[in-house]
């Protein structure tokens, strides 16, 4: 007789472990996170604690998602309208969206209260770009300052080529690994949103400076743009 039909199946130690859900799998918040790649995680992670916090504060990782209903959604956007810039507030809202699809997906809720909170509109508007533009003279006098700083003058210089010349968010710039800087010093490998790699040319001025860093900074293993030690300088620490 089939043993799936007797009920006498018995699995490995590993089978089992592989089978056993998770920590954190009936939690659709987790579920939602650990969905995202990981430069999206901390920022719609920060969103969510919005959400907590406006429907009476508490911890991301408890708060009772399965409860969450269309006027709840309702009073986040009321909220986040008056509070926020559209940007902001749209991004919050998606968070929450994204919560609720995991909790329908793990049947915490039914898709009647998933469609209607997924029906809760956006927030319409718009804002001027936050910070400005760098004149040429600024940055000039920036990159000045940098060499008279020494050794950390050096690793701001090409923190810097990554920004202005490179076009890198600063997520993006800190999260370079060593490994990403191609061996020729005309790109970087970079990992941005939605969990995409794309190859970023750096263009020929700067190159001089990532390589001054490299040649201070060594090529052990590690992130690109590391902390200096005071006391030895050529060194870099985590």
């Amino acid at each position: 007789m089939d043993a799936l039909a007797t009920g006498s199946v018995s699995l490995s130690p590993a089978t089992a472990l592989v089978l056993a859900p998770p920590p954190d799998a009936q939690n659709p918040a987790a579920v939602y996170l650990a969905s995202l790649a990981p430069t999206g995680r901390r920022t719609m992670g920060q969103a969510l604690e919005v959400v907590v916090e406006l429907l009476g504060g508490g911890d991301v990782r408890i708060f009772p998602w399965a409860s969450l209903r269309y006027e709840h959604a309702q009073a986040v956007r009321r909220v986040l309208i008056e509070r926020y810039a559209p940007a902001t507030a749209n991004k919050v809202l998606s968070a929450l969206r994204g919560v609720a699809r995991e909790a329908w997906r793990l049947g915490l809720i039914d898709a009647e209260t998933h469609a209607r909170i997924r029906d809760v509109p956006g927030v319409r508007g718009s804002r001027l770009p936050a910070g400005r533009e760098v004149p040429i003279r600024e940055l000039a006098k920036l990159f000045r300052a940098c060499a008279e700083a020494g050794a950390s003058g050096v690793r701001d210089a090409a923190a810097m080529v990554l920004l202005y010349g490179a076009g890198l968010r600063r997520s993006e710039a800190v999260g370079l690994d060593l490994l990403a800087f191609d061996c020729d010093g005309s790109a970087v490998r970079v990992l941005g949103k939605g969990n995409k790699e794309r190859s970023v040319p750096i263009p020929t001025p700067a190159v001089a400076a990532l390589r001054a860093w490299l040649e201070l900074r060594g090529l052990e293993p590690g992130p690109l743009l590391c902390p200096v030690f005071a006391a030895a300088p050529w060194r870099c620490g985590g």
